[in-house]
């Protein structure tokens, strides 16, 4: 079988995110790489507009989100990590900017202090900021975080 390619994990998470805020009124567009910093283009069922960026992973691992922090100042940006196995259900964990900066700082100063202690390099190419699996699971179906979700 030919290895899943991280293009078609990004296509399927885009897909499964707009498809569903769809089923709950939101109007969606893709941005198809257009608009930086954010896949998705959304206007909630209230007319309110925002964006979202959609990271996607077929297996459980680490959320990369680059680059970071995000240059824009955009409360109205939200992250959904959507988990697209194969043969599984999807997975949907939504965040709020400020809970995703909070979440991949977090990890990183706690990342940083360990490579300090270790007498490595903090600025070491192969790391790179992220979220963790474990810290976006208190986060599953979160949509709630949305403009007017109902």
């Amino acid at each position: 079988m030919p290895a899943h390619s991280k293009y078609q994990t990004q296509w399927a998470a885009q897909f499964a995110v707009a498809s569903e805020l769809c089923k709950h009124n939101y109007k969606v567009a893709l941005t198809h790489g257009n608009h930086p910093g954010a896949d998705l283009m959304v206007f909630g069922p209230k007319g309110t507009a925002f964006l979202v960026e959609v990271k996607g992973l077929y297996k459980e691992n680490y959320w990369q989100v680059r680059p970071w922090p995000p240059k824009r100042e955009d409360p109205d940006l939200f992250f959904v990590f959507a988990f697209v196995p194969k043969d599984a259900k999807n997975r949907f964990f939504v965040l709020t900017r400020d809970q995703c900066l909070k979440e991949a700082g977090a990890h990183r100063r706690k990342c940083q202090t360990g490579r300090i202690k270790k007498g490595l390099p903090v600025d070491d190419e192969r790391y790179r900021w992220g979220v963790p699996w474990r810290l976006v699971a208190g986060h599953e179906n979160r949509w709630d975080y949305l403009p007017d979700w109902e």
